[in-house]
């Protein structure tokens, strides 16, 4: 997985963003001093939060340090995943810190302004940055006797901080399926910073999901939450995660249907009775083997379900003893970074197999439906999702689905 570094205009605000990131499983160091460099800690950490302490500096100076630090970064990881958090309120030189960022950056590079920060009442909608309902420059972020906020238009006032294009995408107007095309047409008219409304955390995720799908590197401009959820995205393009429900709830059913028409997902499914044979089991699973091959290099998810062939021979137990065998040559021969278990004897049959000591819990998805990491076995470290067949609503596999490609 790609390392993170963000460049914080604050320390408050830099440790905002990383307990952003420390939720989502990343190891976050918060660096307070500029002067410190974080090669060392970058060893032993998957984020590190870097603090310029810019926001009264004047723009040229800040612009400077800014660069200094972005060139520290470059210079140690050609490749990282590099962000800059700004003040959820627009103070400060953003547009001169986030110039210099790019100025070190590959050429092709663009950035990503999104300001919204919608569980502190930060959104923007048109182009203008509103705080719990008003224009930002009417709060007190205009009043500020040090960094003023002139305008609530977030492109006219970082323009003002920049002699590079910036343009506006907004998003209220713009539907999913229409993102790539509007950030394409954007980037063709030669914008090098693009800023985004965003009114929630869905449209934010929405955001990341679009950006992390461009074919150049991109420079997340934010208070915290686009950072977290683009890092979260970009990491998750190069998991796979491996899909195995044995429930035959109806709602279990349901949430399969529904996932397969939301999701790009590989789902395969699995006849019960094929697998519990005592002439032909083996040829059968070899048959799967080679079917999951197929779906693994074309899909990120491959799934197993269950509850497509009625099992007419066979008890419960037989049967989940069969698909564990078959999920643990699966997980032996692929590289999945994630595992999703449903139906609650499958997946203590399955752990068992998988040799299995403990799971340490990481969180609650939904109720009934829980993030763990393997303790122990040859797949010590991996994480995976148990949830109860007949737990949830329609998109509740695919939230877990999306939980897991998250996770860090």
């Amino acid at each position: 997985m790609r390392k993170l570094v963000v460049i914080a205009d604050d320390i408050t605000g830099g440790n905002a963003t990383g307990v952003l990131l420390a939720k989502q499983g990343w190891r976050v160091l918060s660096v307070p001093d500029h002067r410190v460099s974080i090669t060392s800690p970058f060893e032993r950490h998957d984020a590190v939060v870097w603090n310029a302490a810019t926001r009264l500096l004047p723009a040229e100076e800040a612009g400077l340090r800014v660069r200094r630090m972005a060139e520290h970064v470059m210079s140690y990881d050609t490749h990282p995943l590099l962000a800059k958090r700004i003040d959820s309120t627009l103070r400060g030189s953003i547009g001169s810190e986030t110039e210099a960022v790019l100025r070190v950056m590959p050429p092709e590079t663009i950035a990503a302004v999104v300001p919204a920060f919608p569980e502190s009442g930060r959104i923007t909608r048109g182009g203008e940055l509103f705080v719990h309902g008003k224009p930002v420059h009417q709060t007190e972020a205009g009043r500020d006797p040090f960094t003023p906020v002139r305008t609530s238009r977030v492109v006219d006032w970082i323009q003002s901080q920049t002699s590079l294009p910036v343009g506006l995408l907004e998003t209220g107007n713009t539907p999913a399926a229409d993102l790539r095309a509007a950030l394409d047409r954007l980037i063709g008219l030669g914008h090098k910073l693009i800023v985004c409304d965003a009114a929630s955390d869905g449209e934010i995720e929405q955001l990341a999901e679009g950006w992390a799908g461009l074919d150049r590197p991109v420079l997340p401009v934010d208070p915290g939450p686009f950072t977290a959820a683009y890092a979260a995205a970009k990491n998750a393009a190069i998991k796979r995660i491996l899909l195995v429900s044995g429930s035959l709830a109806e709602t279990a059913r349901k949430q399969l249907d529904y996932l397969q028409q939301a999701f790009p997902v590989g789902m395969l499914t699995v006849d019960a009775d094929r697998l519990t044979r005592t002439d032909g089991a083996q040829d059968y699973i070899g048959e799967v083997v080679r079917r999951v091959e197929k779906l693994a290099a074309r899909f990120q998810v491959v799934g197993l379900r269950t509850d497509g062939v009625p099992a007419t021979g066979g008890d419960g137990r037989t049967v989940s003893q069969a698909v564990a065998r078959l999920v643990i040559d699966l997980l032996h021969r692929y590289s999945f970074d994630g595992l999703y278990l449903s139906g609650g004897e499958v997946a203590f049959t399955t752990l068992q197999a998988m040799e299995v000591e403990g799971l340490q819990l990481r969180g609650e998805i939904l109720p009934l439906c829980v993030m763990a990491r393997l303790v122990g076995g040859p797949f010590q470290g991996m994480h995976m999702v148990t949830k109860g067949g007949s737990v949830g609503d329609v998109d509740a596999v695919l939230t877990s689905v999306k939980a897991l490609l998250r996770q860090w």
